[in-house]
């Protein structure tokens, strides 16, 4: 503030009397890096390895999904007939091939446990809702996305804990790779020193006294103290009471019965598929209807390219030049919306009859493999004139999101394309399925092109070879074959049965999600001093392995390299909690408990952060003593809060400042502020001692 006054008049001078303070930064701020359905907020991938900071899971569920659905969860029904009647069980077994992403059950398991804000860093996504620059992830091959997602995350500051959910599901991936990347993710930890890694074993041995997957960790995990100290590592995986995701229309029932009817079943499902009225072959006729060659044409797809080609009141007039108004535009879409109709009509009709098919192959396929052969042959052939390149399916497609298009403008350069000029447009999709020449009329016409014409021949070469199932099936229940998605109307009590037994199967997870979940639980209930340990883990039905103490004496404590294993046990009456609270630095005097590091990293970078101000502030004794008391202030409240142990709070903390104590001449010539602290921070009872003895008789 100047001291120098020029002009009279009265000056109003503030004297700075109050220390600054330290704000205490977050401590269970954990970043998720994996594999997620979707990773959109405005458009398609815009939030692809972008760390998204969520509050909830519906947040999640609105940025990056849901779990991809199960398809292969095994379903038996089995009817038997007893002297108290018929009895049917239902059997379910767990997917016979695994979805590998387990980022959704992950972010469940973290909120289930008291998690609160978190960061997602999606390295590769599964579903449908992609940019045009992505493609479907499948399987995940290797660890080099979550790598990728883990250099992005060195961008962000506020994080403090790493995990990967994903990470134990990479496809034929081995130990080296696997904790290689939790080495990296311990490195960067040490490097920015305000985040911590969470450890998960890349599995477990349930059968097995001693796990191999633990000699595994401590044989490739980092050897260096320095590192170590910056995680801590959890065993065994966990059972959750966490419900699949699945696909009704992929899962296909088994039905064993005494009374064979699978064929009964199927008979009345062709029903609709052959009606003369309302069947496939009554649908392909009303969309086009070729009476002879060269000859007439009708049908909806003809009477909406003479809707595009002709003239008059109510045509586009492709042929010469377009034109376009409201009216025309109201026709067109009329026209449209009969022909989308009928396509919708078709494709219902075509999924009902690949359901009866595939029921017929299952059906057949334990008594004439010829039969089911036969069928599946046929049905190839059928299904091709819909799902091949250019075909049914791609065009109703594509004519839906033509609809849209059209019905939002009206601008007439753009409407033409829309029509004819664009790569998709009306003239190039409807040519895919029907070609004809001349445009402008329906009658004396030469169809180049009728993808519809093979479909009757087809379908009755298919229906043909689904009939000779008639009498052959022997042991197969109504419900063989059929597709879950079916039962419902078919079996609504059976129905619900399976979805009860589907929803009983438990969710194998690994656990550092739910750790995750308690550090933020704890850290929000008592602080980050407390040892995140005998605490109840929720959602969790049991450990994979039963642990006892002879088992966890060598988890907790490492003899020849030091790395501590933190336990979850089931105990009586308790039921499962996190039994143990050491950092992989087991051994390490300084560095040995995970509240301890956490402790350090929060006031770390509290401190420093509130220190930034002092920056380029002249390094002299009254800068000293106003960088002193707001770090002692801070202190002050962490020894109230339980977090220092002492009795005063000179035993619990020191803050040395100041030349001769921490500073030399030299170091302040060179703009060194030097500032040393120490902190007796509270240590767990991790072992408590009762000891009793005899006493004698006094009186």
């Amino acid at each position: 503030m100047a001291t120098t006054y020029k002009t009279p008049g009265v000056y109003v001078e503030e004297i700075v009397k109050f220390p600054p303070s330290v704000a205490q930064v977050e401590t269970a701020i954990p970043c998720f890096i994996g594999y997620t359905e979707k990773a959109m907020n405005k458009i398609n991938g815009d939030l692809k390895l972008k760390p998204t900071r969520i509050t909830s899971l519906l947040e999640y569920e609105r940025f990056f999904g849901f779990a991809k659905p199960e398809t292969t969860i095994s379903v038996t029904i089995n009817d038997v007939a007893t002297e108290n009647g018929d009895t049917r069980s239902i059997v379910v077994d767990q997917p016979t091939s695994k979805q590998p992403f387990l980022m959704y059950y992950s972010l469940q398991l973290f909120f289930a446990n008291g998690g609160g804000p978190c960061y997602i860093i999606s390295v590769g996504r599964y579903g449908n809702d992609l940019d045009e620059e992505d493609a479907p992830v499948t399987t995940i091959n290797s660890i080099a996305k979550l790598a990728e997602g883990l250099a992005e995350l060195e961008k962000v500051d506020e994080p403090t804990l790493i995990l990967f959910p994903d990470a134990t599901k990479v496809s034929g991936i081995d130990k080296a790779n696997f904790y290689g990347l939790y080495n990296s993710a311990l490195l960067q930890c040490q490097n920015l020193q305000d985040r911590f890694t969470l450890i998960d074993t890349l599995s477990y041995d349930e059968s097995s006294p001693t796990d191999p997957n633990i000699d595994d960790l401590r044989g490739v995990i980092s050897a260096e103290k320095d590192t170590i100290k910056y995680g801590a590592a959890y065993y065994p995986h966990l059972e959750t009471i966490l419900d699949y995701a699945f696909d009704s229309s992929k899962i296909v029932l088994k039905h064993y019965s005494y009374t064979a009817k699978a064929y009964d079943q199927i008979a009345a499902g062709l029903e609709p598929i052959e009606n003369a009225t309302t069947g496939i072959d009554a649908t392909v006729a009303k969309l086009v209807d070729v009476t002879t060659t060269p000859g007439d044409i009708s049908g909806q797809i003809s009477d909406l390219f003479l809707q595009m080609y002709s003239g008059g009141a109510t045509g586009f007039n492709l042929a010469v030049t377009f034109e376009s108004d409201p009216a025309k535009k109201t026709a067109f879409l009329e026209k449209l919306n009969i022909l989308l109709t009928s396509l919708e009509s078709l494709s219902l009709l075509r999924n009902s009859l690949n359901d009866e098919a595939n029921a017929a192959i299952s059906t057949i396929s334990d008594e004439d493999m010829v039969i089911a052969n036969n069928i599946t042959s046929a049905l190839t052939t059928f299904n091709s004139n819909f799902t091949a390149a250019d075909k049914i399916d791609s065009v109703y497609k594509n004519l839906k999101a033509l609809k849209k298009k059209i019905q939002d403008e009206n601008a007439t350069a753009k409407l033409l394309k829309i029509v004819s000029t664009d790569p998709v447009s009306f003239d190039k999709e409807l040519k895919k399925l029907v070609e004809y020449d001349p445009f402008t009329s329906q009658t004396g016409i030469t169809v180049s092109k009728n993808t519809f014409s093979p479909i009757k021949a087809n379908l009755l070469t298919l229906l043909d070879a689904i009939k000779s199932v008639s009498g052959k099936d022997v042991n197969n229940g109504a419900l063989n074959g059929r597709k879950l998605s079916t039962l419902e109307t078919i079996d609504n009590v059976t129905f619900n049965k399976i979805l009860t037994e589907i929803y009983n199967l438990p969710i194998t997870l690994p656990p550092s999600s739910a750790i995750a979940g308690i550090y933020a639980r704890v850290d929000r209930d008592r602080g980050v001093w407390k040892a995140p340990a005998n605490v109840s883990l929720n959602y969790v039905i049991k450990p994979t392995v039963k642990i006892t103490n002879t088992i966890q004496d060598n988890l907790n404590v490492d003899t020849v390299a030091g790395k501590s294993i933190n336990a979850i046990r089931t105990f009586t009456g308790k039921g499962t909690l996190v039994w143990g609270s050491r950092t992989l630095a087991g051994n390490d005097s300084e560095w040995r408990y995970v509240p301890v590091r956490r402790f350090f990293n929060m006031a770390e970078e509290s401190i420093k952060k509130a220190t930034e101000q002092f920056v380029f502030e002249p390094n002299d004794a009254n800068t000293w003593i106003r960088v002193r008391a707001m770090i002692e202030n801070f202190l002050i409240l962490q020894w109230r809060a339980g977090a220092l142990a002492g009795a005063k709070p000179e035993q619990a903390f020191y803050v040395r400042i100041g030349l001769g104590q921490t500073m030399s001449a030299m170091d302040i010539l060179d703009g060194k502020m030097i500032i040393e602290i120490g902190m007796a921070v509270v240590r767990p009872a991790e072992f408590i001692i009762l000891r009793f003895s005899h006493k004698m008789q006094e009186s």
